[in-house]
């Protein structure tokens, strides 16, 4: 989709292409106006010296006292001409006319002033033509239509060159207008680009709220963004609290079973008792589960919240050391960089990483390799152990969940499930493999790390 800036960006152009097109236009047409009028004056001076020359001889005869004072008439075909009529017919020419005239449209009777006619002139060329009516008082009234008139070239050269200058000098505005206007919608975006950096800063986890002073028109989307991070963070808050509750009504209950289910086996009822115990043992599974997600309430990644590894992992090994079988294991970690952070909840990432050492913990006969990798765009958490492995054909049984290899290892069998889940919430994944020691390789990856 066409982005906001573009689209300013092309109205903008647009705009200004218009007024500029308008622009030009309205100038072309005055300066043609304005040099036709020049060009029509100095005909017209041309017309009343000739109108000042035109005499009538004795015999009747029209003539000029002498040639106009301009050369120009003179020269054949030259682009300027006058001429003399009566009754429609010409009694004087200039030279520059040859052996042609000027077709002059009759006049209306009585006309007397100035008029301004369009002829064809010489090898059909267009005139502009002044023409005046005079009336010579001699003998007899006698009634002279004069006539100059030049090539209408010269006012559409004219305008052909001045239209060449505007159309340059235009180009040259509307490149710089055009310019102003991107910078312009620039400046105008430029909050909107900030609150973006902002809510991008806020993905990764480097801020919990937009700081910043904005337009008043953004202001108020600022505002209300903040207060909808402070409701969410709160509601998050709200539900681990929930759920924890939850976790802690649930324990006592399936205690008071567990109880009851040693009581039946100790009156000699073992296999109630058992079926009673598989039955707990299944609603500690999927109570575990349920309230691993319900603690994950929220965005798939937490806003503005980032966890350093490398502190939280040794914090993790030393509880792994502490357990059963534990502390016999050789632990090794490699977390590159040292001091990589990503942006998920400190609980969540406990959550994740205790289920993962856990599992390790209980299958592994000597050595437990932990390795972290935060260098490229995705973090990655990798455990593997020297255990017996998981079959191959069992692979999405464990990963579905509740599915117990051997009985006989404490557990639920939820852990590794629950890991996936709260992976997927965060933009990662669960995938499981063969390891190099010779067991199970379990990597968790997650979103973008720094």
């Amino acid at each position: 989709m066409m982005s906001l800036q573009l689209r300013l960006l092309l109205l903008a152009v647009a705009g200004i292409a218009a007024a500029l097109l308008a622009a030009s236009i309205v100038l072309v047409a005055v300066f043609e106006r304005h040099v036709r009028g020049r060009y029509v004056e100095a005909l017209d001076g041309h017309l009343h010296q000739l109108v000042a020359l035109v005499q009538v001889e004795p015999q009747g005869v029209v003539s000029l006292r002498h040639e106009l004072y301009d050369a120009v008439f003179q020269e054949p075909l030259s682009g300027h001409y006058w001429q003399v009529s009566e009754g429609g017919r010409a009694v004087l020419r200039s030279k520059s006319l040859w052996d042609a005239t000027l077709p002059v449209p009759p006049a209306p009777d009585g006309v007397v002033n100035r008029r301004i006619d369009d002829l064809q002139g010489p090898r059909s060329r267009p005139l502009i033509g002044v023409e005046r009516m005079i009336t010579l008082r001699a003998e007899s009234d006698r009634t002279l239509s004069l006539v100059v008139a030049g090539e209408r070239r010269v006012v559409d050269d004219s305008r052909r060159e001045f239209m060449t200058t505007v159309a340059i000098s235009l180009a040259v505005i509307g490149g710089m207008l055009a310019l102003a206007s991107w910078l312009q919608v620039r400046a105008g975006l430029a909050p909107l680009r900030e609150v973006g950096h902002a809510l991008e800063l806020l993905r990764r986890g480097r801020r919990q709220h937009i700081d910043g002073r904005f337009p008043a028109e953004i202001a108020d989307v600022v505002d209300a963004l903040n207060r909808l991070l402070a409701t969410q963070a709160a509601e998050v808050e709200r539900a681990r609290a929930n759920a924890g509750k939850i976790g802690h009504g649930l324990k006592t209950p399936l205690a008071v079973l567990a109880a009851e289910c040693r009581a039946l086996r100790s009156r000699g009822e073992p296999e109630a008792a058992q079926t009673i115990e598989q039955l707990i043992e299944e609603m500690n599974a999927q109570v575990t589960r349920v309230i691993a997600a319900a603690r994950s309430v929220g965005p798939r990644q937490a806003v503005g919240t980032r966890t350093r590894i490398e502190p939280l992992l040794q914090r993790m090994l030393a509880v792994m050391r502490r357990l059963p079988n534990g502390g016999g294991l050789d632990w090794q970690t490699r977390i590159e960089p040292p001091d990589a952070t990503i942006p998920v909840d400190q609980r969540d990432l406990e959550e994740m990483i205790g289920n993962v050492l856990d599992n390790a913990r209980k299958w592994a006969r000597a050595q437990v390799l932990v390795t972290v990798d935060a260098k490229g765009p995705a973090f990655r958490i990798v455990v593997e152990d020297d255990g017996p492995g998981i079959p191959e054909d069992r692979l999405d049984d464990v990963l579905a969940g509740g599915f117990r290899l051997d009985r006989t290892v404490p557990g639920t069998g939820i852990g590794l499930a629950i890991v996936g889940d709260l992976a997927r919430l965060h933009g990662g994944d669960l995938a499981l493999g063969a390891s190099a020691l010779g067991g199970t390789k379990v990597t968790v990856s997650l979103g973008e790390a720094s």
